[in-house]
């Protein structure tokens, strides 16, 4: 049976997770701790934009947000282009290894952890 959606209970979870008060929300939100409350206890509903804020606050989705979704997201915020093309192209190596489950090292895969340990050692 699937659980009911339950926006306030997912922000107070994520809340907690990250050992922050409402009072602490409320404040990088520019809303006093009695919204939050009202948030997390579904008496009012979260408007959109602070969706938004919630969602980058606390390195989610939207749709996480929305209860549709039970997967993180990474945010990729002040990396740069190589980073983001190394960690799109590890992402995509774990999915293939996870589908072919091959023991043995690509050298497309060698070639990729010379770019992580490039980029770690500035070169």
């Amino acid at each position: 049976m699937k659980e009911a959606y339950d926006c306030g209970l997912i922000i107070k979870q994520l809340r907690e997770k990250a050992n922050m008060t409402q009072q602490e929300l409320g404040r990088r939100i520019n809303r006093d701790k009695g919204i939050i409350s009202r948030y997390e206890n579904n008496y009012q509903p979260v408007p959109f934009e602070t969706m938004r804020t919630f969602a980058a606050i606390f390195n989610v989705s939207m749709d996480y947000l929305a209860g549709m979704e039970k997967q993180k997201t990474l945010s990729m915020q002040g990396m740069t282009e190589e980073q983001m093309e190394i960690l799109f192209q590890l992402a995509e190596m774990f999915t293939l290894k996870n589908f072919r489950k091959e023991s043995a090292m690509t050298l497309e895969q060698y070639e990729l952890i010379k770019r992580i340990m490039d980029v770690f050692s500035g070169a």
